[in-house]
């Protein structure tokens, strides 16, 4: 396949200074790949330059150094191309030029040390990206598609089925998340943890779902959006240290979501376009799931009503979102609840502030004193992850697909009732109590 229009010398534009956020909406991800042409050809003009380079006596590169390289090229056009392909203007990929310099761990992957001199050589020999360096500790520098590059992806006609994940990424992540909020940055440290018996079961409960996921048959209805890779639905379970977990601190019982799944960026307006073998999907959901494991939590059993629209003074359907980001943020902090959440500004009415809506949440819910501000929710994140997970292995021996959403799953619309029923029996199993479903939306 001729790329003629991304085969001209180019020149990295090296920029000193900020560049892109470190947790921006889309990272230069080593693990994501293409089956395109258009990849396969711009790896061999790079591994030729780089032979061309060697000392005549080294003119043949090893055999793994060859793949390592040309797995590497795969994955800059794969993570360029497909923001091309999912619309964004100009394709930019954040990417940390400093992990080249540490020791590497479980959560990289194998050979890629030499990312930055892939790309100097790149530089030298194909018109594909500009890189903009950040000095700044919190942001991560950023490469950009060239114009040529971005016009040969857009002539190139990706499918949504020519991007995968390799298989060999690590599927069960351990982090601690550090915030300086004077600098206005947030870094999230991954943890080389040591394996037990415990993350060997987790990763064996994740690999029988990524199994399950792979074997389904999904897709999304194209509705003149930007397209989306399907392909892309290799998920991880990401564990969270507490802030104040000491260092050296190993522990899988807290966080533990399930991430990865192109469905799970999805905007919700375009969620009626998914079809899981052929269907349209029913969304279901545990109903005010964290209060109501707050409750058992606290030793009590929880009230039936909706518990997020049981706050005398906030009934309305129009403050629900705010009482439910309020909630969540005194189950997550430590101290008491002053200044509201910033997503929840504008959610509760005009001139209420974060010590009102706490006093008035204390007052709806006093038997949750014991649980509000001691720091409980990613435990409780642990018990709605574990929820899940039971649920979408019953489902994967039943043959039904599920997609995971946090709290929730999405499945063909006939299967809705025996998925629900999964998920309260899990439920049961795991916090003794059959938690209440609902249906968010049937997308017929």
């Amino acid at each position: 396949m001729k790329v003629p229009a991304i085969t001209r010398m180019a020149g990295l534009v090296k920029v000193e200074g900020d560049a892109q956020p470190a947790r921006s909406a889309r990272m230069f991800d080593p693990y994501l790949t293409t089956t395109h042409p258009l990849a396969s050809e711009i790896a061999g003009i790079v591994v030729a330059n780089w032979n061309h380079g060697l000392p005549a006596r080294r003119r043949r590169l090893k055999d793994r150094d060859d793949k390592a390289i040309r797995d590497m090229v795969r994955a800059i056009v794969a993570n360029l191309a497909l923001a091309a392909f999912e619309g964004m203007e100009p394709p930019s990929i954040g990417v940390s030029l400093k992990d080249a310099k540490r020791k590497r761990s479980r959560y990289d992957r194998p050979g890629f040390s030499g990312l930055p001199r892939v790309i100097a050589v790149i530089d030298r020999t194909v018109d594909l990206l500009s890189l903009a360096k950040s000095s700044r500790k919190g942001t991560a520098s950023a490469i950009t598609a060239t114009p040529p590059f971005a016009k040969a992806v857009a002539g190139s006609e990706f499918r949504p089925h020519q991007f995968h994940i390799a298989r060999e990424r690590e599927t069960i992540w351990l982090s601690r998340m550090t915030r300086d909020y004077a600098a206005g940055t947030e870094e999230r440290e991954l943890i080389d943890y040591r394996d037990t018996e415990e993350t060997h079961r987790y990763r064996d409960e994740v690999g029988k779902i990524n199994v399950a996921l792979q074997a389904a048959d999904l897709a999304l209805h194209w509705n003149n959006g930007p397209p989306v890779a399907t392909s892309v639905r290799q998920l991880h379970r990401s564990f969270n240290l507490p802030p104040d977990a000491p260092e050296g601190t190993e522990r899988f019982d807290c966080g533990g979501r399930l991430f990865g799944g192109w469905w799970m960026n999805l905007p919700k307006e375009r969620r009626h376009l998914i079809r899981i073998a052929g269907e349209p999907v029913a969304d279901l959901d545990f109903a005010s799931m964290f209060l109501r494991l707050a409750f058992l939590e606290a030793g009590e059993k929880p009230p039936e009503v909706d518990l997020y629209a049981a706050v005398p003074g906030l009934e309305e359907p129009r403050w629900r979102e705010g009482v439910k980001k309020a909630a969540l943020a005194m189950l997550f902090r430590t101290t008491p609840l002053l200044r509201l959440p910033k997503d929840a500004k504008g959610l509760l009415p005009p001139r209420m502030s974060g010590s009102i809506a706490r006093e008035a949440i204390l007052s709806a819910f006093p038997a949750l004193a014991s649980v509000f501000e001691q720091g409980k929710g990613l435990g409780l994140m642990f018990t709605e992850s574990q929820i899940l997970i039971a649920a979408m292995l019953d489902l994967a021996d039943q043959k039904i697909p599920a997609l995971p959403m946090h709290d929730g799953l999405m499945v063909p619309i006939s299967k809705a009732t025996p998925a629900a029923r999964a998920m309260q029996d899990a439920a049961e199993r795991i916090c003794g109590f059959r938690l209440p479903i609902t249906v968010k939306a049937t997308y017929a």
